[in-house]
């Protein structure tokens, strides 16, 4: 095999995207990777995309030992190998000067760079499936590192001589986390743990994930293996789901992609990471295809050169459950993704797809496109071509109309299914909950309503505003506390700046100053748990605009807000096709 040398990576104004085939990684290979850890200090790693990747596959962060060269390593553990078969892609965390430091030192360099791979340089890595193994001396420090910052993985494997100390133990058990109240050894994590020699600082540390993930109390046993089941439990926010296994085995020894890959299948295959809350959120995940999902493609025009240019193969996702009446016209829900997401993470991570089975509907998950350009985020030069995301404005070359693509979606669903016109709604998250506001701003008389999540504006050209006009559109609107993207909550201009639209077009009863915002409910509409509530009504009380602001919660959507959503909002209302007139509940709504 010849020898792997990294390579620069090039200027991402150089790479271009493929309108017929977007979702394919163009970038591929072995390359140096530059980590800002803090101000004036940068360490080095390495990553590898394989040849063939696609979209948002799985992560893996590698903690190579001082003693092997990164190139040897990545080759003779079998993780390249196991990468060119299953489309993995990899990170490599390098020791400095040919030797790992103190621990905080090498916890700071591996916290920056699982959050500089994150913002997706130069190939999109979704974040809920990052997954870390750590061989030798690298063991212990990943060890503490992922029990400190467990928002970082979606897994760990611990192989080598790693161990928690009895003052480590103490600082766990009573150290809150970002989630008021939750402390950190209350956090779950699927791990692996081997280790030849298996003493006190080992068994405290398999007793500290035993507790941590709801483990049964009994293993199963095989070999020099043991296998803690988690027991039943949960919400349907987050699953019990963490597996911790021990294997009595030298790290040297687990350096082959055989047992690299039985790790990977047993313990992290089908468990994600989802930005849930400040913690993060466990939950099980399935591909979509074996759920029932069927994906579907055409080319579309992009809406920018009238001579038919820019036409994008654009894809969809659709989801009929078996305890939907075919026979009979059915709700559907339009679930918009993120920038950077994908439909089939949407569909999983959010929830949607149990709730249509539960209440029965159809859902349709539409991909965004990709804009082809160069963009800085913290000192990092990427490129937004692999950060799919939706135009809610204008089109322009190579970043199609996206409410064109609706359109078509639209008809492309009544010619095909026996959907209810009357009950057509839309929902989305970040850049999709644009794409939710975007519907119920330029398509009302089209959508009955809408629940945008983690957002509260739109992208729009010049200086003209999208402008509600047509029929009444109820949206339920919903923001985190703990939303570092949208921060403040409704308390700012741009929600300001909705909520008046929704006031003045609809003529309703409350506005903006008849609440306060992000004060811890003081003076809202009523709270619920985790959500206040601000209420805005027609002058016959029905409830046009809902704004919810969830606590703990970051740049996220969880599936209870969706089951809220669809239960509380969207299913008690009802649209005429033709006359566009709005009914909640079976009750026309006036204005009046």
């Amino acid at each position: 095999m010849s020898k792997l040398i990294a390579q620069t990576l090039p200027d991402a104004a150089s790479l271009t995207i493929d309108p017929v085939d977007y979702y394919r990684q163009v970038l591929h290979g072995y390359y140096n990777f530059d980590c800002i850890v803090s101000e004036g200090v940068i360490r080095t790693a390495k990553f590898y995309v394989p040849e063939g990747s696609v979209y948002n596959q799985p992560t893996i962060f590698l903690g190579v030992p001082a003693a092997c060269p990164t190139d040897e390593f990545l080759v003779d553990s079998g993780w390249k190998t196991l990468a060119d078969e299953r489309h993995y892609y990899i990170v490599l965390m390098e020791a400095e000067n040919g030797a790992w430091g103190d621990d905080d030192k090498e916890i700071a360099y591996i916290t920056a760079l699982n959050e500089d791979v994150n913002f997706r340089p130069f190939f999109c890595a979704f974040s809920s499936k990052f997954y870390a193994f750590a061989y030798g001396e690298t063991a212990s420090i990943l060890g503490r590192q992922s029990r400190l910052y467990p928002k970082c993985w979606a897994g760990v494997a611990l192989l080598g001589q790693a161990g928690v100390t009895a003052d480590e133990l103490a600082g766990l058990q009573t150290g809150e986390t970002r989630v008021p109240g939750v402390m950190h050894s209350q956090v779950q994590m699927p791990v692996w743990m081997s280790a030849a020699d298996q003493d006190e600082a080992f068994d405290r540390m398999v007793g500290y994930y035993l507790a941590a993930n709801h483990s049964r109390e009994m293993p199963e046993t095989t070999g020099s293996r043991k296998v803690w089941q988690p027991a039943e439990g949960g919400t349907i926010d987050e699953h019990w789901c963490s597996l911790t296994v021990t294997d009595a085995i030298d790290w040297k020894d687990c350096m082959t992609a055989e047992y690299a890959g039985n790790v990977y299948d047993l313990v992290f295959a089908g468990v994600a990471r989802y930005p849930g809350n400040a913690n993060g959120a466990l939950r099980r995940y399935a591909p979509i295809e074996e759920r029932g999902f069927k994906k579907f493609s055409a080319m579309v025009p992009g809406g920018y050169y009238q001579d038919g240019r820019d036409v994008y193969n654009r894809h969809w996702w659709v989801y009929l459950p078996e305890t939907v009446d075919a026979a009979k016209p059915y709700p559907v829900v339009f679930v918009f993704h993120g920038a950077g997401g994908s439909a089939d993470e949407i569909a999983d991570r959010t929830g949607w797809g149990d709730l249509a089975q539960k209440y029965g509907f159809m859902i349709i998950c539409p991909m965004a496109s990709v804009p082809n350009r160069v963009r800085h985020v913290t000192n990092i030069v990427t490129n937004e071509m692999f950060r799919a995301m939706w135009n809610t404005g204008a089109a322009e070359p190579q970043r199609p109309n996206d409410m064109q693509f609706v359109d078509f979606l639209y008809n492309w669903l009544t010619e095909n299914y026996n959907i209810d016109r009357s009950r057509v709604y839309a929902s989305g998250q970040s850049s999709g909950g644009m794409m939710s506001w975007a519907c119920a701003s330029y398509r009302p008389d089209l959508f009955t309503a809408t629940a945008p999540v983690s957002a509260k504006d739109i992208n729009f050209e010049g200086e003209t505003l999208p402008f509600v006009d047509g029929s009444i559109i109820p949206v339920m609107a919903n923001l985190g506390l703990l939303d570092n993207a949208f921060k403040g909550g409704f308390g700012t201009p741009s929600a300001q700046h909705l909520v008046e639209r929704w006031h003045d077009a609809f003529r309703l009863k409350e506005n903006w100053d008849s609440y306060t915002y992000n004060d811890g409910g003081k003076h809202c509409s009523y709270q619920q748990g985790l959500f206040t509530n601000y209420i805005y009504h027609t002058n016959s009380g029905v409830p046009i605009l809902r704004c919810v602001e969830t606590a703990t919660k970051t740049h996220a959507v969880w599936p209870s807000e969706c089951e809220m959503a669809w239960c509380e909002f969207l299913s008690h209302f009802t649209k005429d096709p033709d006359t566009k007139e709005l009914y909640y509940d079976g009750e026309k709504v006036s204005l009046g």
